[in-house]
């Protein structure tokens, strides 16, 4: 068996593709491309997978991890694979993995970027997501330049984008999800040396 770990973007339509159906898409275009994955075994045997904590719907991804179990891989693999993924949803880049390590465990922060749908987000509602981060013990970093806010966070499951985006709601800064337009720029380990969240792969 070989473990491959996987970065992945989700972008475009297929941002409001829920998370807990990404399994079942990636398993079918797996199969379609001729790829064998491992099952779990007990009652209800199922391709044995692994993701990264979930998007909030409508959100896009750039570089998702994801962790597979295949009885073969070789080098033409990955381009198979993809070729069968739907449109918005597109694997960047892979690694075998040979370590006994759980991906959950290896993830303990993101980077999201904010802009606003209609206007720049100013120096106001970079303070407000900052304190809501700080407020759930998360922030890593932040900064605003031309109406982009870039956020690093870590407790990555209360601190996700849903709490974050009612802050600016509840400061009415926007007055919904549709005033946004938010990214999950990275996930991985936070690096206290480089202040930056470091890849998996």
């Amino acid at each position: 068996m070989t473990r491959i770990r996987i970065l992945y973007r989700k972008s475009g339509l297929f941002t409001f593709v829920n998370h807990m159906d990404l399994p079942v898409i990636f398993s079918r275009s797996a199969r379609r491309a001729g790829l064998k994955q491992e099952y779990t075994t007990g009652f209800s045997p199922h391709p044995r997978i692994s993701l990264a904590p979930p998007l909030a719907t409508g959100i896009a991804g750039l570089a998702e991890p994801a962790d597979f179990w295949f009885e073969e891989w070789n080098g033409d693999s990955l381009f198979r694979w993809n070729e069968r993924l739907p449109e918005g949803l597109k694997i960047l880049k892979c690694a075998e993995i040979t370590e006994d390590t759980v991906l959950a465990k290896s993830i303990d922060a993101a980077v999201y970027s904010f802009e606003g749908a209609d206007a720049p987000l100013d120096a106001a509602a970079e303070s407000i997501l900052c304190a809501e981060a700080e407020r759930l013990n998360a922030l890593h970093a932040c900064s605003c330049e031309g109406g982009r806010i870039t956020l690093s966070v870590g407790e990555l499951e209360r601190c996700g984008a849903g709490a974050l985006v009612k802050a600016l709601i509840a400061s009415g800064v926007v007055s919904g999800w549709a005033g946004l337009q938010i990214e999950r720029l990275a996930v991985g380990r936070w690096d206290v040396i480089t202040g930056t969240v470091l890849p998996l792969i």
